[in-house]
């Protein structure tokens, strides 16, 4: 009977891990900040009034979850980074690294084992937060299917943004180095493209009769954005959420250019008429376009694949200071 062999640097990754404090101290953080998102949501969601509301017992619910994904969604953007940052480089600085190389281990098993130790912890910190999803679900307006879903594009992020900070590190020769590059890099993916977008958009704006607008799609290579569209109910105007405002900019961003590339404009492009591309009123309901989740999840994937492959090719070929 054969034996499934476990990756050796997944296997000491997870003992390195939980034998020291910092895990365990992140996952308090972690905890104790969702409880306390659960708790305010409930308390500024309950009203003052003693009759019933239906409408605001049944958005209760969606609103609990939406804001503990929006909240798990920073915390593991915080916490991925330092975690991980010092998967290779962490190796270099110990001067383990070459011994490793020299293994049978291809450098691509020795990544992919930094980064499934990260999803393994990832998976952890998602096990100790269901008892709070099981509160959004008593709640009512949240199915199991959308709970599920949620987690699911949380776990996507989680192995995305392990897989580039991973690669990140192997470029460093210290810890220090490679931390501050992964949160630089992190903070690049969520809040470059909103800022580009903002300063096309600005630079569009002061040129007076130009009617270009920047493309929409800057905006989708964004975490945020994925989780946003990934959990959007039927109706993205419902409840008072940190994700409702991204999926209606969203919506009205790519209404504006009729499509994910920007294209001239005219005053005429909000009126719903056969053939405009689906634009909408600007007063009116607002729909996010088909396969918003799907463009965005392959942006960062590609991102994630171009810096593992880079990765590869740099475990493979040492630096002069590690032959």
């Amino acid at each position: 009977m054969s034996r499934v062999m476990l990756n050796p640097v997944l296997g000491r990754e997870l003992k390195e891990r939980m034998r020291g404090l910092k895990a365990f101290v992140a996952i308090l953080v972690f905890l104790g900040f969702l409880t306390l998102t659960v708790w305010l949501v409930y308390v500024g969601n309950r009203g003052d009034t003693f009759g019933f509301d239906l409408e605001r017992q049944t958005r209760l619910g969606r609103d609990v979850l939406e804001w503990m994904l929006a909240i798990m969604l920073v915390l593991l953007l915080f916490l991925l980074p330092g975690l991980t940052a010092g998967a290779v480089a962490g190796e270099r600085e110990r001067q383990t690294l070459l011994p490793l190389q020299i293994t049978p281990l291809t450098p691509r098993a020795i990544l992919w084992g930094k980064v499934m130790a990260a999803l393994a912890y990832l998976v952890l910190l998602i096990v100790a937060a269901l008892p709070l999803f099981a509160v959004a679900y008593q709640l009512g307006g949240v199915t199991i299917g959308a709970i599920v879903n949620g987690l699911a594009a949380l776990i996507a992020v989680g192995v995305l943004v392990a897989s580039m900070v991973v690669a990140i590190s192997t470029f460093a020769k210290r810890v220090q180095t490679a931390t501050l590059l992964a949160y630089g890099f992190t903070a690049l993916l969520a809040f470059g493209g909103p800022m580009l977008f903002g300063g096309i958009s600005l630079v569009d704006s002061s040129r007076g009769n130009d009617q270009g607008t920047a493309p929409a799609i800057i905006i989708a290579a964004n975490p945020a954005v994925f989780v946003a569209t990934a959990t959007a109910g039927e109706n993205i105007e419902v409840g008072e959420t940190a994700l409702r405002p991204l999926r209606e900019w969203v919506a009205d961003v790519h209404a504006q250019n009729g499509g994910w590339f920007s294209a001239p404009q005219t005053d005429q492009r909000f009126a719903d008429e056969p053939g405009n591309g689906g634009f909408i009123f600007a007063d009116g309901p607002r729909s996010l376009p088909r396969g918003t989740w799907l463009i965005s999840l392959g942006i960062q994937a590609v991102v994630a694949a171009a810096l593992f492959g880079l990765a590869m090719r740099r475990l493979r070929i040492p630096a002069e200071t590690e032959r």
